[in-house]
């Protein structure tokens, strides 16, 4: 089984997900995330959609805005205790993801 994608640390300045990020994508990646997969932070990894002293890692991360997303729909639904990416980890390790 391949290993779960690390999700940021914090969120990017530009993260669509924030009220001063590039929230015209927030929809479009809201419903990937709820209906497809954890988008990659646009921040991170060789293809970054921001210049190389913008990238917050070299590795492709999950972004946090989405997997937030992802934790408040799987808490409202009862599979997790709390809306947080620890919850969302703890549940992954729970399953043996």
């Amino acid at each position: 089984m391949s290993e779960m994608l690390k999700v940021t640390k914090v969120q990017c300045v530009t993260c669509p997900f924030s009220k001063t990020g590039w929230t015209y994508l927030e929809e479009f990646l809201s419903n990937r995330a709820l209906n497809e997969a954890t988008p990659i932070c646009h921040s991170t990894g060789p293809g970054a959609l921001v210049p190389k002293k913008k990238r917050t890692s070299r590795q492709p991360l999950a972004c946090r805005g989405a997997r937030l997303l992802q934790a408040q729909m799987f808490c409202a639904l009862g599979f997790l205790d709390e809306p947080t990416i620890e919850s969302w980890e703890k549940k992954a390790k729970e399953l043996g993801l």
